[in-house]
């Protein structure tokens, strides 16, 4: 299942939009007991095709992520927090969730 509302994907865009060339608080899971934190930069977005392409503060990772491949985002009304989410599985999923904060 994939995201096909074109507002939901818009609305991920923006959020990254908001914070380009700022520093967020980055938490990838793939279930509860497992969960990876990064402090990430937003170095670009862009709308056709969808991409949102993060960098890792301390390494020389870097995350692109197209959001018409998840199946779940959702944005807080004052764009402080991102959750994006696809169904991998029977009971598995992958959840990155994006803050702002220190």
């Amino acid at each position: 299942m994939h995201i096909s509302d074109p507002a939901e994907v818009e609305s991920v865009l923006s959020f990254f939009r908001t914070h380009l060339g700022r520093e967020l608080n980055l938490t990838i899971s793939m279930f509860e007991g497992l969960m990876q934190y990064e402090r990430v930069k937003v170095q670009e977005v862009d709308a056709t095709p969808a991409r949102i392409l993060l960098s890792v503060v301390q390494s020389q990772r870097q995350l692109a992520i197209d959001p018409h491949h998840f199946s779940f985002a959702t944005v807080s009304a004052d764009h402080t927090r991102l959750e994006i989410g696809r169904l991998l599985g029977a009971s598995m999923m992958i959840r990155l969730t994006v803050t702002e904060g220190i």
